[in-house]
């Protein structure tokens, strides 16, 4: 982390302070009456103002030799996401392949993990056979390709219909609305514009919120008007 911080121009001072605040610390579990204490030798306290940060100043170097390899990265924190675009299903597979052997390098230089059971393949195509696609393979796992995957909150769907998403935000907007049904009548209970605010801050931003620029011609197909 420090050699991170070095690298993007951090100044010398600053660099030891940091050093100084993440070494040395003690993590304590508490169960049933009894302690035990750990010294905690690297990475960055969960929920502290700096870790995401020094994460995203630790990450880019990955970020960038994977773009320059041809594949398109984008990682919001922790959540990493890569884009192999090709014509041959076989040239796909081994884009993706390369990206996933780079980054298991990587995180060996550093000491870092990725867990596999949460990585997932989805093959964007209106193809119903991928021929010579084989899967590829990380840390020693097989990731299986499967239908849809979510990211960051948003539901992917292999032919991007959004029809996933577009139920799932049909039903939690639902739920929220009878949840507020409860707080109100039509000769008692919460005024209309206490009622008219409770749907803008609730129901509605929930509906909106997430791409939903993206995704909402989702909400033209007949089965999302039913809903």
């Amino acid at each position: 982390m420090c050699a991170a911080l070095t690298k993007h121009g951090v100044g010398y001072t600053i660099v030891r302070w940091i050093r100084a605040t993440l070494e040395g610390r003690l993590a304590t579990a508490t169960l049933g009456g009894l302690s035990r204490s750990v010294s905690v030798s690297r990475g960055c306290p969960q929920g502290g103002v700096l870790s995401p940060l020094l994460w995203c100043l630790v990450v880019n170097e990955l970020l960038a030799r994977l773009n320059e390899g041809g594949v398109y990265t984008q990682g919001y924190v922790d959540d990493i996401c890569l884009l192999a675009v090709g014509k041959f299903p076989n040239t796909v597979s081994g884009l993706i392949q390369w990206t996933l052997h780079t980054t298991q390098a990587w995180c060996g230089d550093l000491g870092l993990l990725v867990n596999s059971n949460k990585t997932g393949i989805v093959a964007f195509t209106k193809r119903r056979k991928l021929p010579r696609f084989f899967e590829p393979r990380l840390f020693g796992t097989t990731l299986h390709r499967s239908m849809l995957v979510k990211y960051l909150g948003v539901i992917l769907d292999s032919r991007l219909t959004w029809r996933e998403h577009v139920d799932v935000k049909v039903r939690n907007a639902q739920n929220l609305l009878w949840a507020c049904r409860r707080a109100y009548g039509v000769t008692w209970g919460l005024r209309p514009r206490v009622v008219y605010w409770l749907y803008v801050s609730n129901i509605r931003s929930s509906v909106t919120f997430v791409a939903s620029l993206v995704w909402w011609p989702g909400c033209q197909t007949a089965s999302a008007k039913r809903n």
